[in-house]
Protein backbone atom coordinates (compact mmCIF):
# COMPACT_ATOMS: atom_id res chain seq x y z
CA UNK A 1 0.00 0.00 0.00
CA UNK A 2 2.82 2.54 0.92
CA UNK A 3 4.53 1.76 -2.36
CA UNK A 4 1.36 2.50 -4.28
CA UNK A 5 0.94 5.51 -2.65
CA UNK A 6 4.29 6.84 -3.51
CA UNK A 7 3.54 5.65 -6.36
CA UNK A 8 1.00 7.68 -6.81
CA UNK A 9 2.41 10.93 -5.49
CA UNK A 10 5.06 10.59 -7.85
CA UNK A 11 2.91 10.62 -10.85
CA UNK A 12 1.10 13.55 -9.55
CA UNK A 13 3.86 15.66 -8.49
CA UNK A 14 5.36 14.88 -12.06
CA UNK A 15 1.72 15.87 -13.63
CA UNK A 16 1.81 19.29 -11.61
CA UNK A 17 5.58 19.81 -12.81
CA UNK A 18 4.45 19.23 -16.21
CA UNK A 19 1.54 21.38 -16.15
CA UNK A 20 3.38 24.19 -14.60
CA UNK A 21 5.96 24.09 -17.46
CA UNK A 22 2.70 24.52 -19.76
CA UNK A 23 1.07 27.34 -18.31
CA UNK A 24 4.90 29.30 -17.93
CA UNK A 25 4.97 29.21 -21.52
CA UNK A 26 1.71 30.55 -22.53
CA UNK A 27 0.58 33.65 -23.71
CA UNK A 28 0.51 35.17 -20.07
CA UNK A 29 1.28 34.36 -16.89
CA UNK A 30 0.97 35.52 -13.72
CA UNK A 31 3.51 37.96 -11.76
CA UNK A 32 3.29 37.84 -7.98
CA UNK A 33 6.15 40.09 -7.53
CA UNK A 34 4.62 43.47 -8.40
CA UNK A 35 2.21 45.36 -6.32
CA UNK A 36 -1.62 43.93 -7.70
CA UNK A 37 -2.44 41.99 -10.44
CA UNK A 38 -0.10 41.96 -12.95
CA UNK A 39 0.45 39.94 -16.09
CA UNK A 40 3.35 39.27 -18.46
CA UNK A 41 2.91 38.73 -22.10
CA UNK A 42 4.98 37.67 -24.99
CA UNK A 43 3.96 39.10 -28.45
CA UNK A 44 5.06 39.56 -31.97
CA UNK A 45 3.33 42.46 -33.34
CA UNK A 46 0.21 45.02 -33.05
CA UNK A 47 -2.18 42.54 -33.51
CA UNK A 48 -1.18 40.06 -30.77
CA UNK A 49 -0.89 42.75 -28.17
CA UNK A 50 -4.41 43.94 -29.38
CA UNK A 51 -5.58 39.89 -28.41
CA UNK A 52 -3.60 40.08 -25.51
CA UNK A 53 -5.21 43.23 -24.19
CA UNK A 54 -8.71 42.13 -25.03
CA UNK A 55 -8.51 38.82 -23.75
CA UNK A 56 -7.84 40.25 -20.36
CA UNK A 57 -10.16 43.56 -20.65
CA UNK A 58 -12.38 44.85 -17.62
CA UNK A 59 -9.84 42.05 -15.47
CA UNK A 60 -8.05 45.53 -13.54
CA UNK A 61 -4.83 44.10 -14.62
CA UNK A 62 -1.29 45.84 -15.42
CA UNK A 63 -0.32 43.80 -18.90
CA UNK A 64 3.64 43.96 -19.23
CA UNK A 65 5.48 43.02 -22.50
CA UNK A 66 8.02 40.56 -21.52
CA UNK A 67 10.79 41.59 -23.91
CA UNK A 68 12.19 45.40 -24.78
CA UNK A 69 11.14 44.78 -28.78
CA UNK A 70 9.69 46.67 -31.62
CA UNK A 71 5.70 46.23 -32.38
CA UNK A 72 4.33 46.69 -35.35
CA UNK A 73 0.72 48.06 -34.82
CA UNK A 74 -1.50 48.44 -38.39
CA UNK A 75 -4.85 49.89 -38.30
CA UNK A 76 -7.49 47.75 -36.59
CA UNK A 77 -11.11 48.00 -35.39
CA UNK A 78 -12.64 46.95 -32.40
CA UNK A 79 -16.72 46.96 -31.40
CA UNK A 80 -16.72 49.15 -28.39
CA UNK A 81 -20.38 49.26 -27.42
CA UNK A 82 -22.16 50.07 -30.28
CA UNK A 83 -19.38 51.79 -31.95
CA UNK A 84 -16.48 51.01 -34.38
CA UNK A 85 -13.11 51.76 -33.17
CA UNK A 86 -10.82 52.57 -35.65
CA UNK A 87 -6.99 52.60 -34.07
CA UNK A 88 -3.30 51.05 -33.85
CA UNK A 89 -4.23 49.88 -30.64
CA UNK A 90 -6.82 50.05 -28.15
CA UNK A 91 -6.54 49.64 -24.89
CA UNK A 92 -9.19 48.32 -22.66
CA UNK A 93 -10.93 49.56 -19.83
CA UNK A 94 -9.11 48.93 -16.27
CA UNK A 95 -6.05 47.40 -18.24
CA UNK A 96 -2.67 49.89 -17.96
CA UNK A 97 -0.03 48.76 -20.22
CA UNK A 98 3.36 48.06 -19.69
CA UNK A 99 5.80 48.30 -22.20
CA UNK A 100 8.66 47.42 -20.58
CA UNK A 101 10.91 49.18 -22.78
CA UNK A 102 8.82 48.15 -26.19
CA UNK A 103 8.54 50.52 -28.93
CA UNK A 104 4.97 50.69 -30.78
CA UNK A 105 5.70 51.49 -34.58
CA UNK A 106 2.08 52.58 -35.75
CA UNK A 107 1.50 51.83 -39.76
CA UNK A 108 -1.16 54.41 -40.32
CA UNK A 109 -2.53 54.07 -43.58
CA UNK A 110 -5.98 55.01 -43.59
CA UNK A 111 -7.72 57.49 -41.10
CA UNK A 112 -7.57 56.19 -37.44
CA UNK A 113 -6.38 56.80 -34.07
CA UNK A 114 -2.78 55.69 -33.01
CA UNK A 115 -3.33 54.38 -28.84
CA UNK A 116 -6.34 55.39 -27.92
CA UNK A 117 -7.26 54.50 -24.09
CA UNK A 118 -10.59 53.79 -22.63
CA UNK A 119 -11.42 54.09 -19.33
CA UNK A 120 -9.81 53.46 -16.01
CA UNK A 121 -6.45 52.74 -18.35
CA UNK A 122 -3.03 53.52 -19.35
CA UNK A 123 0.14 53.56 -20.79
CA UNK A 124 3.71 53.18 -19.65
CA UNK A 125 7.50 52.79 -20.01
CA UNK A 126 8.14 52.50 -23.67
CA UNK A 127 8.04 54.39 -27.06
CA UNK A 128 5.61 55.19 -29.58
CA UNK A 129 6.96 56.31 -33.54
CA UNK A 130 4.61 57.08 -35.86
CA UNK A 131 6.33 55.36 -39.09
CA UNK A 132 3.42 56.31 -41.49
CA UNK A 133 0.41 58.73 -42.05
CA UNK A 134 -1.69 58.11 -45.09
CA UNK A 135 -5.35 59.70 -45.67
CA UNK A 136 -5.46 60.77 -42.84
CA UNK A 137 -8.35 63.09 -41.56
CA UNK A 138 -7.92 67.22 -40.79
CA UNK A 139 -8.93 66.87 -37.13
CA UNK A 140 -5.09 66.85 -34.85
CA UNK A 141 -6.30 63.95 -33.09
CA UNK A 142 -6.75 61.37 -36.45
CA UNK A 143 -3.18 59.66 -36.33
CA UNK A 144 -1.86 60.94 -32.93
CA UNK A 145 0.13 59.04 -31.35
CA UNK A 146 -1.95 58.62 -28.33
CA UNK A 147 -5.53 60.14 -28.28
CA UNK A 148 -8.40 60.49 -25.90
CA UNK A 149 -11.81 60.83 -26.50
CA UNK A 150 -13.90 61.08 -29.66
CA UNK A 151 -13.13 63.38 -32.46
CA UNK A 152 -15.76 65.96 -33.09
CA UNK A 153 -18.79 64.46 -35.39
CA UNK A 154 -18.02 61.24 -33.09
CA UNK A 155 -19.36 61.70 -29.91
CA UNK A 156 -22.73 60.63 -30.33
CA UNK A 157 -25.88 62.00 -29.36
CA UNK A 158 -27.59 63.30 -25.94
CA UNK A 159 -29.82 60.76 -26.13
CA UNK A 160 -27.17 57.82 -26.80
CA UNK A 161 -23.43 59.57 -26.36
CA UNK A 162 -20.99 57.35 -27.54
CA UNK A 163 -19.00 55.52 -24.80
CA UNK A 164 -15.94 58.11 -26.32
CA UNK A 165 -17.54 61.31 -25.50
CA UNK A 166 -16.15 61.13 -21.86
CA UNK A 167 -13.02 59.17 -21.11
CA UNK A 168 -11.76 59.34 -17.45
CA UNK A 169 -8.94 57.86 -14.96
CA UNK A 170 -6.24 57.53 -17.56
CA UNK A 171 -2.67 57.65 -17.42
CA UNK A 172 0.40 58.31 -19.64
CA UNK A 173 3.81 57.33 -17.61
CA UNK A 174 7.26 57.23 -18.64
CA UNK A 175 6.68 57.38 -22.36
CA UNK A 176 8.63 58.37 -25.50
CA UNK A 177 6.70 59.72 -28.64
CA UNK A 178 8.28 60.19 -31.85
CA UNK A 179 5.64 62.03 -33.92
CA UNK A 180 6.83 63.27 -37.60
CA UNK A 181 3.43 63.75 -39.50
CA UNK A 182 1.06 66.33 -39.50
CA UNK A 183 -0.92 65.26 -35.98
CA UNK A 184 -0.37 65.81 -32.25
CA UNK A 185 1.90 63.81 -30.24
CA UNK A 186 -0.83 63.61 -27.86
CA UNK A 187 -4.19 64.82 -28.19
CA UNK A 188 -6.75 64.74 -25.40
CA UNK A 189 -10.89 65.58 -26.95
CA UNK A 190 -13.95 66.14 -25.66
CA UNK A 191 -14.87 65.23 -22.07
CA UNK A 192 -11.07 63.60 -21.61
CA UNK A 193 -10.82 63.95 -17.50
CA UNK A 194 -9.37 63.10 -14.82
CA UNK A 195 -5.83 61.85 -16.22
CA UNK A 196 -2.37 62.06 -15.49
CA UNK A 197 0.33 62.94 -18.15
CA UNK A 198 3.45 62.47 -16.34
CA UNK A 199 7.34 61.55 -17.27
CA UNK A 200 6.89 61.96 -21.46
CA UNK A 201 9.49 63.20 -23.93
CA UNK A 202 8.29 64.37 -26.99
CA UNK A 203 10.68 64.71 -29.48
CA UNK A 204 11.69 67.26 -32.27
CA UNK A 205 9.57 67.29 -35.37
CA UNK A 206 9.17 69.27 -38.16
CA UNK A 207 5.45 68.68 -38.94
CA UNK A 208 3.61 67.69 -35.67
CA UNK A 209 0.60 70.21 -35.02
CA UNK A 210 1.02 70.16 -31.22
CA UNK A 211 3.20 68.43 -28.36
CA UNK A 212 0.09 67.98 -26.21
CA UNK A 213 -3.38 69.34 -27.62
CA UNK A 214 -6.70 69.46 -25.08
CA UNK A 215 -9.65 70.42 -26.73
CA UNK A 216 -13.51 70.77 -26.50
CA UNK A 217 -15.95 68.35 -28.47
CA UNK A 218 -19.58 67.93 -28.98
CA UNK A 219 -22.19 65.11 -28.34
CA UNK A 220 -24.64 65.77 -31.67
CA UNK A 221 -23.86 67.05 -34.77
CA UNK A 222 -22.63 70.26 -34.19
CA UNK A 223 -21.20 72.88 -36.62
CA UNK A 224 -18.95 76.31 -35.44
CA UNK A 225 -19.15 78.61 -38.82
CA UNK A 226 -20.23 82.25 -37.50
CA UNK A 227 -23.36 81.72 -39.84
CA UNK A 228 -24.65 78.60 -38.48
CA UNK A 229 -24.20 79.74 -34.10
CA UNK A 230 -28.21 80.88 -34.17
CA UNK A 231 -28.76 77.24 -35.94
CA UNK A 232 -26.48 75.84 -32.89
CA UNK A 233 -28.53 77.45 -30.19
CA UNK A 234 -31.56 76.36 -31.57
CA UNK A 235 -30.77 72.50 -31.22
CA UNK A 236 -28.86 73.14 -28.02
CA UNK A 237 -32.44 74.51 -26.68
CA UNK A 238 -33.81 70.94 -28.28
CA UNK A 239 -31.38 68.98 -26.55
CA UNK A 240 -29.89 67.98 -29.38
CA UNK A 241 -26.28 68.87 -28.92
CA UNK A 242 -24.34 70.00 -26.09
CA UNK A 243 -20.67 70.60 -25.82
CA UNK A 244 -18.00 68.44 -23.99
CA UNK A 245 -14.93 69.93 -22.51
CA UNK A 246 -11.41 68.52 -21.23
CA UNK A 247 -11.18 69.02 -17.38
CA UNK A 248 -8.96 67.92 -14.27
CA UNK A 249 -5.57 66.84 -16.11
CA UNK A 250 -2.22 67.16 -14.83
CA UNK A 251 0.68 67.40 -16.89
CA UNK A 252 3.86 67.32 -15.39
CA UNK A 253 7.92 66.50 -15.66
CA UNK A 254 7.06 66.90 -19.70
CA UNK A 255 10.20 67.86 -22.21
CA UNK A 256 9.03 68.82 -26.13
CA UNK A 257 11.43 69.05 -28.22
CA UNK A 258 11.69 71.60 -31.48
CA UNK A 259 8.72 71.60 -33.25
CA UNK A 260 9.57 73.67 -35.76
CA UNK A 261 6.30 73.72 -37.89
CA UNK A 262 5.48 77.55 -37.00
CA UNK A 263 2.38 78.21 -39.11
CA UNK A 264 0.78 80.38 -36.22
CA UNK A 265 0.68 80.35 -32.31
CA UNK A 266 -1.66 77.07 -32.78
CA UNK A 267 1.26 74.90 -33.24
CA UNK A 268 2.22 74.78 -29.26
CA UNK A 269 4.29 73.04 -26.80
CA UNK A 270 1.14 72.61 -25.14
CA UNK A 271 -2.63 73.41 -26.37
CA UNK A 272 -6.31 73.91 -24.55
CA UNK A 273 -9.27 75.55 -26.02
CA UNK A 274 -11.99 75.65 -24.26
CA UNK A 275 -11.17 73.37 -20.69
CA UNK A 276 -11.29 73.61 -16.88
CA UNK A 277 -8.85 72.61 -14.02
CA UNK A 278 -5.70 72.04 -16.20
CA UNK A 279 -2.59 72.09 -14.39
CA UNK A 280 0.97 71.68 -15.88
CA UNK A 281 4.33 71.99 -14.14
CA UNK A 282 7.83 71.38 -14.77
CA UNK A 283 7.39 71.66 -18.61
CA UNK A 284 10.05 72.59 -20.90
CA UNK A 285 9.84 73.26 -24.84
CA UNK A 286 12.89 73.39 -26.34
CA UNK A 287 11.36 75.46 -29.21
CA UNK A 288 7.76 75.88 -31.13
CA UNK A 289 5.79 78.78 -32.36
CA UNK A 290 4.28 78.67 -28.98
CA UNK A 291 5.76 77.38 -25.63
CA UNK A 292 1.35 76.89 -24.13
CA UNK A 293 -1.74 78.79 -25.46
CA UNK A 294 -4.66 78.19 -23.81
CA UNK A 295 -7.98 79.52 -26.02
CA UNK A 296 -11.26 80.20 -25.35
CA UNK A 297 -12.09 78.07 -27.93
CA UNK A 298 -15.16 78.66 -31.25
CA UNK A 299 -17.59 78.42 -28.96
CA UNK A 300 -16.54 78.35 -25.24
CA UNK A 301 -19.29 76.94 -23.22
CA UNK A 302 -21.73 78.75 -24.78
CA UNK A 303 -23.47 75.19 -25.82
CA UNK A 304 -22.00 73.39 -22.81
CA UNK A 305 -24.70 71.71 -19.79
CA UNK A 306 -26.27 74.74 -17.68
CA UNK A 307 -24.12 72.82 -14.97
CA UNK A 308 -20.58 73.32 -16.38
CA UNK A 309 -20.92 77.01 -16.88
CA UNK A 310 -19.53 78.34 -13.53
CA UNK A 311 -16.26 76.15 -14.26
CA UNK A 312 -15.68 77.91 -17.88
CA UNK A 313 -12.18 78.41 -18.21
CA UNK A 314 -11.30 78.24 -14.58
CA UNK A 315 -8.21 76.41 -12.93
CA UNK A 316 -5.58 76.95 -15.01
CA UNK A 317 -2.72 76.69 -13.28
CA UNK A 318 1.04 76.95 -14.98
CA UNK A 319 4.13 75.91 -12.45
CA UNK A 320 7.90 75.26 -14.24
CA UNK A 321 7.02 76.06 -17.78
CA UNK A 322 10.35 76.72 -19.82
CA UNK A 323 10.58 77.20 -23.81
CA UNK A 324 14.09 77.67 -25.09
CA UNK A 325 12.87 79.56 -28.16
CA UNK A 326 8.99 80.69 -29.07
CA UNK A 327 9.07 81.55 -32.36
CA UNK A 328 5.88 83.97 -32.16
CA UNK A 329 4.81 84.09 -28.70
CA UNK A 330 5.94 82.13 -25.70
CA UNK A 331 2.43 81.75 -24.35
CA UNK A 332 -1.01 82.93 -25.48
CA UNK A 333 -3.85 83.47 -22.87
CA UNK A 334 -6.86 84.04 -25.34
CA UNK A 335 -9.87 83.70 -23.18
CA UNK A 336 -12.16 84.71 -26.15
CA UNK A 337 -15.28 82.68 -27.12
CA UNK A 338 -14.57 84.08 -30.88
CA UNK A 339 -17.18 82.58 -33.09
CA UNK A 340 -19.99 83.05 -30.94
CA UNK A 341 -18.65 87.06 -30.45
CA UNK A 342 -18.58 87.58 -34.43
CA UNK A 343 -21.43 85.50 -35.05
CA UNK A 344 -22.98 88.62 -32.48
CA UNK A 345 -21.85 90.71 -34.75
CA UNK A 346 -22.08 90.00 -37.96
CA UNK A 347 -25.40 87.59 -37.57
CA UNK A 348 -27.17 89.02 -34.76
CA UNK A 349 -26.76 86.23 -32.53
CA UNK A 350 -27.88 86.69 -28.96
CA UNK A 351 -25.13 85.47 -26.94
CA UNK A 352 -26.41 83.49 -23.40
CA UNK A 353 -22.91 84.05 -21.61
CA UNK A 354 -20.56 87.22 -22.15
CA UNK A 355 -18.09 85.76 -24.82
CA UNK A 356 -15.07 88.08 -23.62
CA UNK A 357 -15.59 88.12 -20.15
CA UNK A 358 -14.30 86.65 -17.22
CA UNK A 359 -12.86 84.59 -19.83
CA UNK A 360 -10.02 82.68 -18.82
CA UNK A 361 -10.62 82.98 -14.99
CA UNK A 362 -8.42 82.93 -12.27
CA UNK A 363 -4.58 81.40 -14.26
CA UNK A 364 -1.82 81.37 -12.05
CA UNK A 365 1.44 81.32 -13.79
CA UNK A 366 5.04 80.89 -11.36
CA UNK A 367 8.24 80.04 -11.78
CA UNK A 368 8.56 79.96 -15.60
CA UNK A 369 11.49 81.42 -18.05
CA UNK A 370 10.09 82.34 -21.81
CA UNK A 371 12.57 83.08 -24.26
CA UNK A 372 11.96 84.40 -27.81
CA UNK A 373 14.34 84.37 -30.74
CA UNK A 374 14.53 88.08 -30.60
CA UNK A 375 12.43 88.10 -33.86
CA UNK A 376 10.19 91.71 -35.15
CA UNK A 377 6.59 91.41 -33.60
CA UNK A 378 7.34 88.06 -31.88
CA UNK A 379 5.40 88.35 -28.25
CA UNK A 380 6.72 86.98 -24.97
CA UNK A 381 2.57 86.80 -23.64
CA UNK A 382 -0.34 88.02 -25.76
CA UNK A 383 -3.19 88.72 -23.33
CA UNK A 384 -6.90 89.08 -24.22
CA UNK A 385 -10.22 88.26 -22.71
CA UNK A 386 -9.08 87.00 -18.80
CA UNK A 387 -9.92 87.99 -15.31
CA UNK A 388 -7.75 88.12 -12.12
CA UNK A 389 -4.47 86.17 -13.55
CA UNK A 390 -1.76 85.83 -11.14
CA UNK A 391 2.20 85.71 -12.52
CA UNK A 392 4.65 85.21 -9.95
CA UNK A 393 8.69 85.24 -10.90
CA UNK A 394 8.13 84.71 -14.47
CA UNK A 395 11.17 85.54 -16.91
CA UNK A 396 10.20 86.47 -20.07
CA UNK A 397 12.81 87.37 -22.53
CA UNK A 398 14.82 87.92 -26.00
CA UNK A 399 11.00 89.42 -27.62
CA UNK A 400 9.90 91.82 -29.80
CA UNK A 401 7.72 92.76 -26.81
CA UNK A 402 7.23 91.04 -23.49
CA UNK A 403 3.89 91.27 -22.45
CA UNK A 404 1.29 92.27 -25.05
CA UNK A 405 -2.47 93.53 -23.37
CA UNK A 406 -5.01 93.88 -25.62
CA UNK A 407 -9.13 93.92 -24.94
CA UNK A 408 -11.21 92.61 -22.33
CA UNK A 409 -8.63 92.51 -19.55
CA UNK A 410 -10.25 92.58 -16.01
CA UNK A 411 -7.05 91.92 -13.38
CA UNK A 412 -3.79 90.58 -14.38
CA UNK A 413 -1.28 91.34 -11.77
CA UNK A 414 2.73 90.12 -11.97
CA UNK A 415 5.18 90.43 -9.23
CA UNK A 416 8.90 89.71 -8.92
CA UNK A 417 8.36 89.22 -13.02
CA UNK A 418 11.28 90.27 -15.29
CA UNK A 419 10.29 91.93 -18.84
CA UNK A 420 13.49 94.00 -19.05
CA UNK A 421 15.23 92.03 -21.41
CA UNK A 422 12.90 92.16 -24.96
CA UNK A 423 12.76 95.46 -27.13
CA UNK A 424 9.90 96.92 -25.45
CA UNK A 425 9.15 95.66 -21.76
CA UNK A 426 4.96 95.54 -22.49
CA UNK A 427 2.29 97.21 -24.80
CA UNK A 428 -0.38 98.08 -23.32
CA UNK A 429 -3.88 98.76 -26.59
CA UNK A 430 -7.35 98.21 -27.07
CA UNK A 431 -9.90 97.92 -29.53
CA UNK A 432 -13.12 96.80 -28.24
CA UNK A 433 -12.63 97.22 -24.40
CA UNK A 434 -10.00 98.66 -21.94
CA UNK A 435 -8.15 96.95 -19.73
CA UNK A 436 -8.43 97.38 -16.03
CA UNK A 437 -6.62 96.25 -13.05
CA UNK A 438 -3.37 95.69 -13.88
CA UNK A 439 -0.51 95.85 -11.90
CA UNK A 440 3.41 95.15 -11.95
CA UNK A 441 4.96 94.57 -8.42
Amino acid sequence: MRSITAMTVGVLRAFIIALCVILASTVCVADESEQGSSKTVDVINGADLQLALDKHAKTSCTLRIRHSAELTCLVQESKVGDEISRHALLIPENIVLDLNGATLLLDLRSNSHGVRLSNHSGIRNGTIRVVRSENKGSQGIWHSAISIGAPYDDGGTPDKPGYFSKIEHWSIEDMTIDQPFAASAIQIMSEGCFGVIRRVRILDSKEALLGIGMDWGSVGKMTTADETIPLMRELWEKHEIYSTHPHDILVEDVTIGNLTRNVDANDAGVRCSACYNIRIHRVHVASAAAGVAIFGGDCGFEFAPKELRPLAHTGYEIDGLSIDKAFRIGMVLNGLSDNVYRSSLSHGYQMQLDPAQPGLSGVVIRNSQLRGDGSAKSLGMFITAVSNVQMQNVLIKDFDIGVRIKDWVDGLHLKSCDLSQNAQAQSISNAAAAPKGISFD
